[in-house]
C-alpha cells in the first residue's frame, strides 16, 4: 500500500515482517499497517 504524504512517498507493511537498511544493515520488526521507515536516505527493504 502506498500513500503520499506531501512530496514523500510513504509505503506501509502489508503483513508483519522484518526490514533492513542495505547501507548500515540496521534491522527493524514491523507489524501490519506500520509505515516502512527510511534509513540512510533510502527506504528500508523487506528481509
Amino acid at each position: 500500500m502506498e500513500l503520499k504524504s506531501g512530496l514523500i512517498q510513504v509505503e506501509k507493511a502489508k503483513e508483519a515482517c522484518d526490514v533492513y537498511c542495505p547501507i548500515c544493515h540496521k534491522v527493524l520488526h514491523l507489524e501490519a499497517g506500520q509505515v516502512i521507515p527510511r534509513c540512510c536516505g533510502k527506504l528500508m527493504e523487506k528481509r
